[in-house]
């Protein structure tokens, strides 16, 4: 696999967000056609220099995905789908399916592992969100935040759904050292495949897990639509849109002129196929604030936060962004002789800060590009709608505590905040009942849990976890 090398990034205390690179081969081995041009550089077909990219041997990435875990959430979706799915994900990685489908489906779904294990002699593992020794497990283990307290199972939602996964993953798999996970919806399955080589190809070019926390978050090629008769190719969804333009105003001050310039042009019939006359530091440069397609290594995964529901991709940036930085409290002075500070390689940062715990370890979160467009089952605009009001009110919710961001460049936080909420009024995102933007459930890392406890609670009493695998 080859992809263009990381160049541009900007950092905030220990996190490091690089700008999107893209996949430029799926297979990069055999001939080349390779010209040179007026400046005596010589380019490939897709016009990169040599130096521009960077090349991955199938011996490489095949070491990264035999330590890599591939989580598929699932509810409700057709089986058929879901099978060629996982099917499609790389022989050496092994699989988690996390079901919230109704129990006569789960056990369809079990029954197509069992046979498309007879093919594939993969490793899979099963799991339903609903399971009752899950919920024990977790209760038992110092996690009773998911449990649902009419019914005591885990709640209902994509994001614990993912906790859940992880939970197994590190209890059951802890020589693994990477999680990924990708959505089940998916039509097009051999876009699976290259997602799984872009996590790999992504983990190949960051520092080893002892080093340095590592993510890699997936931007589709497109999001291709019918109308008309016809496939439109669109770059970005509905939800990803919105999300993505309100974490790049978060992050990028600057980013709010090019939108602004973007909305100029637009209703004065400009082109925007020329964006020189903007420099990098004013375009937007966080392209995968929905990423659903994502994974990190496993002691990052134990580490996050995880908001509930549609939340959770979101949420990963504002966490480490909490984390990784000193963030000031609404009114509480930096010089204030009340606020106990500790010293993280060089930044200051305030012990009164809710639970979150400070990073120990830089962390990298690599934006990846694919070849491959997503083609998925159709949502409604009240559902979009749902889900961008979720991820901003996951953003707008847990940066409530903070009037700036010291030492690094990120927008005024309050202004921020009533920004967002302006839009939100303005296009139906307010909850009814709080007059805000919905405020998610976020849960504690699973760090703090005791995952052995776990482990063992689930083999004794779980009678839905179903293991399949080589004898």
């Amino acid at each position: 696999m080859r992809l263009t090398r990381p160049v541009r990034s900007r950092s905030y205390g220990q996190l490091r967000i690089f700008d999107e690179i893209r996949v430029v081969e799926l297979d990069s081995f055999g001939q080349r056609s390779l010209t040179v041009d007026g400046n005596g550089d010589t380019r490939d077909s897709n016009g990169y220099k040599d130096s521009e990219t960077v090349t991955f041997s199938h011996q490489s990435l095949d070491k990264v995905l035999s330590n890599m875990v591939i989580v598929v959430p699932c509810m409700n979706e057709n089986l058929d789908i879901i099978r060629n799915v996982i099917e499609a994900i790389p022989a050496s990685c092994a699989v988690i399916l996390v079901s919230n489908s109704p129990r006569n489906e789960y056990l369809l779904q079990v029954d197509m592992l069992k046979k498309s294990f007879s093919r594939t002699r993969r490793l899979m593992v099963s799991i339903h969100q609903k399971d009752a020794a899950a919920a024990t497990a977790f209760a038992a283990s110092g996690m009773k935040e998911l449990l649902d307290p009419v019914d005591g199972t885990i709640r209902d939602g994509k994001g614990e759904g993912m906790l859940l996964a992880i939970a197994v993953a590190a209890s059951f798999f802890p020589k693994h050292r990477y999680v990924g996970f990708v959505d089940a919806d998916n039509f097009n399955p051999g876009s699976v495949s290259e997602y799984c080589r872009a996590y790999a190809a992504g983990f190949a070019m960051s520092a080893d897990p002892e080093v340095e926390h590592s993510m890699v978050r997936l931007r589709w090629a497109s999001k291709p639509k019918f109308r008309n008769g016809e496939f439109e190719f669109v770059s970005e969804g509905r939800c990803s849109r919105v999300v993505n333009r309100w974490l790049n105003k978060l992050f990028n001050p600057g980013a709010e002129q090019y939108f602004s310039e973007q909305s100029r042009r637009l209703s004065s019939a400009v082109s925007l196929t020329n964006d020189a006359s903007h420099g990098d530091d004013l375009k937007p440069f966080v392209s995968t604030g929905n990423a659903g397609e994502h994974a990190m290594t496993m002691e990052l995964a134990l580490k996050l936060r995880f908001a509930a529901g549609y939340a959770i991709e979101p949420f990963h940036y504002v966490d480490l962004l909490e984390r990784a930085c000193f963030m000031l409290r609404q009114g509480i002075k930096e010089s204030s002789n009340s606020v106990k500070r500790l010293s993280l390689n060089g930044i200051t940062r305030s012990a009164v800060l809710p639970h979150a715990q400070p990073l120990k370890k830089p962390v990298k979160i690599l934006q990846i590009r694919t070849l491959n467009p997503h083609f998925h089952r159709s949502s409604g605009q009240e559902h979009i709608r749902r889900m961008w009001a979720a991820g901003l009110g996951a953003i707008y919710h847990n940066l409530a505590p903070y009037s700036q961001i010291s030492g690094v460049e990120t927008a005024n936080i309050c202004q921020f905040r009533q920004d967002m909420h302006a839009f939100a009024v303005e296009h139906g995102g307010i909850s009814e009942e709080t007059g805000e933007l919905p405020r998610p459930t976020v849960y504690p890392a699973l760090e703090q849990a005791n995952l052995e406890l776990f482990r063992e609670v689930m083999k004794q009493k779980s009678e839905l976890m179903i293991w399949v695998r080589p004898v």
